[in-house]
């Protein structure tokens, strides 16, 4: 929203509150001198690999449970490749109605759902700000991102037989995820407690009554 002055995707599409790349994908810088040596990866991770790497590189044991995170060693200590395939998408606000919005697989990126948010507003692009409504795509529009991370140019899926395979995996992938996702209850559905307010006068008597901000 802050345009040139630090809301700015650059190439990337839209912004934040999407599920595109200008709403989604991110920098990261790793630090550790002695282990991680300098240099740049264009590796897939996520944030949802910090826990197994973070706990691979401790000798810690992972929690049994089921787990979308893969351990990034590899990428951070090797310079290696990374073990992530898929990165899933979903948008601010999940239902189980709509389920996923987009999938990545390798280089493909593959959108079932499309929708703006007011976070990406001042994008002159048209399928950005909030007024951009919720669309459903069959076939999903799918995206090569290594030479198009734009995602201008969807691929021709109808026309030719290699994308129809392509797609045939992304939706093996998308199925196989969602048999196993559960979701959980919203917490902000439950609306607010007055009795779980902070006190902002702590050593007062007789709480709650005193806790006046």
């Amino acid at each position: 929203m802050r345009m040139s002055r630090g809301g700015n995707a650059g190439p990337l599409k839209c912004g934040k509150g999407t599920t595109y790349e200008g709403g989604m994908r991110e920098p990261a810088i790793a630090y550790w001198p002695g282990t991680i040596r300098p240099g740049v990866t264009h590796e897939m991770a996520s944030t949802l690999d910090i826990l197994p790497t973070i706990a691979n590189l401790a000798g810690a044991k992972l929690p049994q449970v089921m787990l979308d995170g893969v351990d990034m060693t590899e990428i951070l200590v090797h310079q290696g490749k990374s073990k992530r395939e898929t990165m899933m998408f979903y948008p601010i606000n999940p239902s189980e109605m709509y389920g996923l919005f987009a999938l990545r697989l390798g280089k493909y990126k593959a959108h079932f759902f499309t929708q703006g948010a007011a976070h990406s507003a001042t994008t002159p692009d048209q399928d950005c700000p909030a007024f951009a409504v919720l669309k459903a795509h069959d076939p999903p529009l799918i995206f090569d991102l290594e030479s198009d991370p734009s995602e201008n140019y969807h691929l021709p899926v109808n026309e030719r037989p290699d994308l129809q395979a392509l797609l045939e995996r992304i939706k093996k992938v998308k199925e196989q995820f969602e048999a196993t996702m559960v979701f959980g209850e919203s917490q902000i559905s439950k609306g607010t407690d007055p009795n779980l307010a902070p006190c902002c006068n702590p050593q007062c008597s007789p709480k709650p009554s005193c806790c006046h901000c």
